[in-house]
């Protein structure tokens, strides 16, 4: 059995119908591949905004309440000023005694708020942590009064402690 070989000028001919089809195919094809990228894109940007948004709003949290606590510390400070100069013959009287209950209830609140006053005294003088009001005897460079506590609110200087430093000299 012998095949007939077609001459090569006589292959059919495609229908333009069909090769219009199969361009508008791959026209569509690019566009479906170009929008479903777009897709996994724009789904990126709203995973990567929401979790901006989450981090923002926890931020916010955290210091939202950044003016009240400084509008209060100077209340905590009168309370320890007060107990500092509080008289030994009413350190045992029942009325000091609720005050002093009610003091160390606001302190405890304010810390769990975020509020932690940090400890200066003895320290090397910190320009963000310290507030020098004045200078004298002692070792250079180094708190060694503290006229008020400075606190901290997550981590945030919130109020510098104002201090005394050490000049170096013994005098």
């Amino acid at each position: 059995m012998t095949t007939q070989k077609k001459p090569q000028g006589d292959e059919p001919k495609p229908d333009p119908k069909i090769l219009e089809l199969q361009g508008k195919i791959a026209e569509l094809t690019d566009q479906v591949k170009k929008l479903t990228e777009l897709a996994a894109r724009a789904q990126a940007d709203l995973q990567n905004a929401k979790m901006r948004m989450t981090k923002d709003q926890e931020e916010l949290r955290k210091f939202v309440g950044e003016g009240m606590l400084q509008a209060l510390l100077p209340t905590v400070d009168n309370f320890q000023r007060a107990f500092q100069h509080l008289p030994d013959e009413l350190r045992s009287h029942d009325w000091v005694k609720g005050v002093a209950s009610i003091e160390q209830d606001l302190i405890r609140k304010l810390g769990e708020m975020g509020l932690k006053r940090f400890e200066s005294l003895g320290k090397p003088v910190d320009p963000l942590r310290h507030e020098v009001l004045t200078t004298g005897p002692g070792e250079e460079g180094k708190v060694i009064e503290v006229f008020e506590d400075g606190y901290e609110l997550h981590g945030k200087i919130l109020r510098p402690a104002k201090v005394k430093v050490g000049a170096g000299n013994s005098q």
